[in-house]
C-alpha cells in the first residue's frame, strides 16, 4: 500500500503538481525516508509544503532533532519567527549523546553499548537518529534494543552490562507487566531503521503485536503485507514448517480484535497480491461479495463449500440460479473425467459425484419449495444451457455440461404431478362452467318458449 501512495506521489511530482504530491508523501511517513521528501523540497518556492511534511512528522512523533532545526529554519524563512521560538533546541545531554553515537559509528558494537548506557529518552532519541546505521551492521541487536524500549523493560542497568548478542535474545521470550522498568515507547518512531531488511521489521512488529504494543493502521498493514511476502518465500522454497507458521500469522491478523484497523479493502489487496487465497475466501465472506463468494466456493468444490453455497440460497434464493449452474458444471467435471476411468463393474459413478449429485437434487427442493425459478429456467440450466433468464444458444452441444437425468427425476416428478393436479383442477372447473353454461341455456329456451306461448294465445 504505501509502495502505491509513493508511485503516486513520483508521478504527481513528475507532472509539477507539487502540492497533492505532497499529499501522497505526508501518508508514506514511517516506510519512506524522510530525506528523500526533503531533499525534492527545499527550493524557496516549495518552503510551505516543506512545513507540512515536517509538522507531520512533529505531530507522529517522527520527527528528530534535525528535522526540529530544519523546520525552524524554515519559519524563520517564511518569516513566522514566533511558530519557530516554539521548536524546542536540543538539550546539551542529548546533544552530548547523538554526538557520542556519531563519534562511535565507525564500531557499531561499542556505539550500540554506549546506547544501551543511556537513559530511555536519550537512547530513544540516538536510535531515531542513527538506529538506521546501527541496524544496517547489527540488526537483531538492535532490533532487541528496539523492542525493550517498545515493550518499556528497558533500563541502563540491565542493558549496559549485556554483550550485543544477549541483546538479540529480547526478540525471543515474551513479557510481562512485572518486567515493565520504563515507559513503553511508540513503534513507529524505529520503524524506519529497518526498511532496508524487512525480515527484521516484520519480526519486530509481530513480537511488539504479542506482547499488546499499540500499532499504527499502517504497521499493521505492513506487517500483514511482510508475513505474507514470507508464507509465499516459504511456500516457493518447499519450507513447509515455516508456510504454515506465516498462513497462522496472516490469519490471525485478518481475524484478531485489531484487524478493522488494517481496512477490509487494503487487507484484500495485500492477499490478492500474495495470492493467499484462504484470506480471500475470509475478506470475501466479510463483505459479502457474492459473486467472489460463489466462484471461490465453486473452485474449491468441496463439501464444505457446496455446503455454504446452498447456505446462501437459503439466505438468499436470487443466488439460486448460479449455485444451481456451479453444481451442474462440478458435477459435469467429475462424471466426465470418470468416464474415462470406469470400474471393471461398469460403475461410473463414485461416493463424491454422488455428493454433488445429491447437493443437485437438495438444490432443486430447495428451488421448488421457494417457487423463485420457474421449471423451464431450471431445465435449462441442468442441460448446460446457462443460468440466465434466456436461452444461450451460442453454446454448441459439444460444450454443455450437462447431468444425469437421474438427478432431476423427483424434481420433474412433483412438476408433474402439481400441474398434472391442476390440470385436473382446471378441467373440473371447465365440466363445472359447462354444465352451468347448458343449464343456462335450457333456462333461457324455456323462458323463449313460454313467452312465444302466451304470444300466441293473446292473438
Amino acid at each position: 500500500i504505501m509502495a502505491l501512495y509513493r508511485r503516486h506521489a513520483e508521478h504527481l511530482y513528475r507532472k509539477g503538481n507539487f502540492s497533492e504530491a505532497m499529499d501522497q508523501y505526508i501518508y508514506t511517513i514511517g516506510s519512506l525516508e524522510s530525506s528523500h521528501v526533503i531533499f525534492r523540497y527545499l527550493d524557496a518556492p516549495r518552503i510551505p509544503m516543506l512545513v507540512r511534511y515536517l509538522e507531520e512528522l512533529r505531530n507522529r512523533e517522527s520527527a528528530t532533532a534535525v528535522h526540529n532545526e530544519l523546520l525552524r529554519t524554515c519559519y524563520l524563512k517564511l518569516g513566522d519567527d514566533e511558530a519557530a521560538e516554539r521548536i524546542a533546541t536540543p538539550s546539551e545531554d542529548e546533544a552530548s549523546c547523538a554526538s557520542i553515537v556519531a563519534s562511535l559509528t565507525h564500531s557499531p558494537k561499542d556505539a550500540l553499548a554506549m546506547v544501551c548506557s543511556f537513559e530511555a529518552p536519550q537512547a530513544v532519541e540516538a536510535l531515531v537518529k542513527y538506529g538506521a546505521a546501527l541496524a544496517r551492521t547489527l540488526p537483531r541487536e538492535t532490533a532487541g534494543v528496539v523492542v525493550s524500549l517498545c515493550l518499556g523493560t528497558y533500563s541502563p542497568s540491565a542493558m549496559a552490562t549485556a554483550v550485543a548478542n544477549e541483546v538479540s535474545r529480547l526478540l525471543e521470550y515474551p513479557t510481562n507487566e512485572q518486567e515493565r522498568r520504563c515507559t513503553p515507547y511508540p513503534v513507529h518512531l524505529f520503524a524506519s531503521s529497518f526498511l532496508e531488511n524487512p525480515k527484521m521489521l516484520r519480526l519486530i512488529l509481530a513480537h511488539c503485536n504479542r506482547n499488546k504494543c499499540p500499532l499504527t493502521p499502517i504497521l499493521r498493514r505492513t506487517l500483514l503485507e511482510l508475513t505474507l511476502a514470507e508464507w509465499n518465500n516459504a511456500k516457493r522454497s518447499g519450507d513447509t514448517e515455516a508456510e504454515k507458521l506465516r498462513r497462522k500469522e496472516a490469519i490471525t491478523a485478518l481475524t484478531d480484535v485489531h484487524c478493522r484497523d488494517i481496512g477490509d479493502y487494503d487487507a484484500l489487496v495485500l492477499v490478492q497480491l500474495a495470492g493467499f487465497s484462504e484470506g480471500e475466501l475470509l475478506l470475501y465472506e466479510r463483505l459479502q461479495m457474492i459473486p467472489m463468494l460463489l466462484s471461490r466456493y465453486a473452485q474449491d468444490g468441496g463439501d464444505r463449500a457446496r455446503r455454504q453455497m446452498l447456505a446462501m440460497c437459503r439466505n438468499d434464493p436470487q443466488v439460486l440460479a448460479d449455485v444451481l449452474g456451479h453444481f451442474v458444471n462440478i458435477a459435469s467435471e467429475k462424471v466426465n473425467s470418470e468416464e474415462k476411468n470406469v470400474d471393471n463393474d461398469g460403475e461410473s459413478i463414485n461416493s463424491q459425484e454422488e455428493e454433488i449429485l445429491e447437493d443437485i437434487r437438495e438444490a432443486l427442493t430447495m428451488a421448488r419449495s421457494q417457487g423463485v425459478l420457474p421449471p423451464v429456467r431450471i431445465a435449462r440450466i441442468l442441460a448446460g444451457e446457462g443460468t440466465g433468464q434466456f436461452c444461450d444458444n451460442t453454446t454448441s452441444d459439444t460444450n454443455k455440461r450437462t447431468v444425469p437425468l437421474s438427478v432431476a427425476l423427483d424434481y420433474v416428478g412433483e412438476i408433474l404431478d402439481e400441474s398434472r393436479g391442476k390440470i385436473s383442477d382446471l378441467q373440473g372447473e371447465v365440466e363445472e362452467y359447462d354444465r352451468i353454461c347448458n343449464s343456462m341455456e335450457l333456462e333461457i329456451e324455456a323462458l323463449l318458449n313460454g313467452w312465444e306461448d302466451k304470444y300466441k294465445s293473446e292473438i
